[in-house]
């Protein structure tokens, strides 16, 4: 009995040494596998950015599992392996959403920024502009302020240097109101000019008396005024001019010394005439200054022809017509001829002493004033 019993007990356990050693289906690992990626942190980022996708994946884990318990191991390790591919699927799929959103959300800051960035553009503009409007009223007032009274003297140099004084603040008055009327359309400031321009006309022909003393209080004042006009023409005018861009654009040439005044932007020319007759190289000078304006549709431009010396009635009428040849020739070159204007200014607008032989041929010269808005 005993025997028979040792007999009997060897084949159990062989086969419960055979069940111990036979190996775990392969299937098992591969969906452990599927389900720690299905509970990884990226899994659940990717549930809310790719919903869809981790839906998938999730099917195929159910598949892996149904086929593992119906015993189909080589459909279960298949559908697992779908499930951990759907997953890295997802996963990519989640991280282009989150690249895609910060995208927008840095092209939304973006163009915040620029918004703002333009919003403050637009503030600076209007307070340079409301700064320079004040700077302007401030210097339309310091010229009004009235002068000290001016008594005679018996020193005929100091009534000399007086009436040159006088003549060059009345013709510096004729500019400013001529700038003035060269850029405005408005009938109140046009008005305006008319007045001042016959009280100029007044004045010069006092000053054409030689008065004793020279009326350069009186000469003071319609400056004052000629700016105020020229001002005002600015203030109604829409569509500003930048002088400063103007002046860079002049001065980047190589070709011109711009320089710049009440009206504007000025541009001296020496040696302009030859025979009393443009020069080629002149031409050439006023055909891209010509060109200058026309790109500029809104700048006025005037021509003031200087002497040296006292012109006679001859000098007068030539330099008239010179102004008039160089008026032609920017409006051939591109400038609207009602915005372009020829003055005469003979020896009242000197820069430097005309007494002084030695320099006074420096006055010899033409002005071409871009005058802005």
């Amino acid at each position: 009995m005993r025997r028979a019993a040792l007999s009997l007990s060897v084949p159990v356990v062989l086969v419960l040494l055979a069940s111990a050693c036979t190996p775990e289906p392969l299937s098992v690992p591969r969906i452990a596998e599927a389900d720690r990626v299905q509970q990884s942190p990226a899994a659940h980022e990717a549930e809310l950015l790719a919903p869809q996708a981790v839906a998938r994946a999730n099917e195929q884990r159910a598949f892996a599992k149904t086929a593992l318990k119906a015993g189909d191991d080589v459909a279960a390790v298949l559908f697992a392996d779908r499930a951990i591919a759907a997953y890295d699927h997802a996963f990519i799929l989640a991280r282009l959403a989150r690249a895609t959103q910060q995208e927008e959300d840095a092209r939304t800051a973006l163009a915040e920024s620029a918004q703002r960035a333009k919003e403050l553009a637009a503030s600076r503009a209007q307070i340079d502009a409301e700064g320079e409007e004040l700077e302007k009223q401030l210097a339309v007032g310091r010229e009004a302020q009235p002068v000290a009274g001016v008594s005679a003297t018996n020193d005929p140099k100091r009534e000399g240097a007086r009436l040159v004084a006088t003549r060059a603040l009345a013709m510096e008055a004729r500019l400013l109101c001529g700038s003035a009327r060269l850029i405005s359309n408005d009938d109140a400031t046009l008005k305006g000019v008319d007045a001042a321009e016959k009280e100029l006309a007044d004045l010069d022909m006092q000053i054409a008396q030689k008065p004793h003393p020279a009326p350069i209080d009186a000469a003071s004042r319609l400056r004052a005024k000629c700016l105020d006009r020229l001002t005002g023409a600015r203030r109604v005018s829409k569509g500003p001019t930048d002088a400063d861009a103007l002046l860079a654009e002049l001065s980047a040439s190589g070709s011109f010394a711009p320089s710049r005044d009440e009206r504007g932007v000025i541009v001296t020319l020496r040696d302009v005439f030859t025979d009393g007759a443009l020069s080629a190289k002149s031409q050439a000078v006023v055909a891209e200054l010509g060109r200058v304006a026309a790109s500029h549709g809104d700048v006025g431009v005037q021509v003031v022809v200087n002497d040296a010396t006292p012109p006679t009635k001859a000098d007068e009428t030539l330099d008239a017509q010179r102004a008039d040849a160089i008026v032609k020739a920017l409006v051939a070159a591109g400038a609207t001829a009602a915005k372009v204007k020829g003055e005469t200014a003979g020896v009242r607008s000197p820069i430097v002493d005309p007494g002084d032989a030695a320099h006074r041929a420096r006055n010899a010269r033409v002005d071409i004033v871009f005058v802005t808005r």
